[in-house]
């Protein structure tokens, strides 16, 4: 059986994985998206991101409480949306598919 510490630090693992996850899945459905292979897989990006979005935040809640929580929650989604594009354009995606 796991401390609580370690359940502590599995829940916020979980919900910031959830955070990333949420903002790859709304930028697999966004028309920005760089990469073919995520750009196909996007049709079902909304519902995945929203359905990982919710639970991102009530994990987060669940460990820091309301305000902090949802501070949390948007603050790593939103690092998050604004590194895919980097690293969309630095892996060059566009160019490998062209070859």
């Amino acid at each position: 059986m796991l401390s609580a510490d370690a359940l502590a630090l599995l829940y916020c693992a979980l919900a910031g994985a959830a955070s990333a996850f949420s903002a790859l899945a709304f930028y697999a459905a966004s028309p920005h998206c760089r990469w073919p292979r995520l750009r196909r897989a996007g049709r079902l990006g909304r519902q995945l991101g929203l359905v990982a979005a919710a639970t991102s935040l009530w994990l987060w809640m669940g460990q820091l409480g309301f305000a902090t929580g949802f501070c949390v929650t948007l603050g790593g989604w939103m690092l998050t949306a604004m590194v895919l594009p980097y690293v969309a354009a630095w892996t060059r995606p566009d160019a490998e598919a062209r070859r």
